[in-house]
């Protein structure tokens, strides 16, 4: 009974050596486990590639923006109305348009009120050379001849060659400006001139005209329209 107790006190010392042993190797200087080195630049963690962007490079930057400011730009000629008749609110929009008779041509326009073809449907109409405004409500139907047309907005606008209007009708404000000016009849031909305060082509609408064969001056004013035939304006 002796030898066995004495055996399970030395095994009882035996372990508790080995512990201490332990316990004083871990606190030795040096085998605590620091933590490994970060880079400071770097807080955020990528976790999955999915994470990562890719920046595109100077040129793929320039060309990007580019794409974004080309896009195809429209010309007038894109908004040109070839020779027809239309019908207001279905093929064209109401309002106001410009229409070019093809050059050296009496170019030919009307405005009805409905598609029956009769005389007494005709609201306006003219034979023409130059040019014309013309404005059309919905419901109505405008028919062009030897011409092409042009939405006022997208339209080309009138100028002077040589300090001279030549036939045609010019509103005032955008393809001349307001002011007085001299009407010249061709050599040998009675002229004709017409200011109006629209461009719908009505008696109503009428402000002044005359037939002449002399030269003559005329004031027109902001928002007027002024059509001459036969002649052509200076100042």
């Amino acid at each position: 009974m002796a030898s066995k107790t004495l055996l399970k006190k030395w095994w009882f010392w035996a372990i508790a050596v080995l512990v201490i042993i332990l316990i004083a190797i871990s606190r030795i200087p040096g085998n605590e486990h620091e933590p490994l080195p970060t880079d400071p630049d770097k807080d955020n963690v990528i976790d999955s590639p999915d994470d990562i962007s890719t920046p595109g490079t100077e040129e793929d930057n320039i060309a990007g923006d580019k794409e974004k400011t080309d896009l195809p730009q429209k010309n007038v000629d894109d908004y040109m109305l070839k020779a027809g008749m239309y019908k207001v609110g279905q093929d064209i929009e109401a309002g106001e348009y410009l229409i070019i008779a093809e050059e050296n041509t009496f170019a030919y326009f009307q405005v009805s009120r409905d598609s029956s073809g009769k005389l007494e449907s005709i609201i306006t109409n003219d034979n023409f050379k130059g040019n014309r405004y013309i404005t059309v409500s919905t419901g109505q139907y405008l028919d062009i001849r030897d011409a092409v047309m042009y939405p006022i907005a997208q339209a080309p606008t009138l100028s002077a060659e040589d300090k001279k209007y030549p036939e045609g009708m010019y509103k005032v404000g955008r393809d001349i400006a307001a002011g007085e000016y001299k009407l010249i009849p061709e050599e040998g031909e009675s002229a004709y001139f017409e200011v109006t305060s629209d461009s719908k082509g009505l008696i109503e609408s009428i402000v002044t005209n005359d037939n002449f064969t002399d030269e003559k001056y005329i004031t027109i004013s902001e928002g007027q329209y002024i059509k001459i035939m036969s002649c052509y304006l200076t100042w």
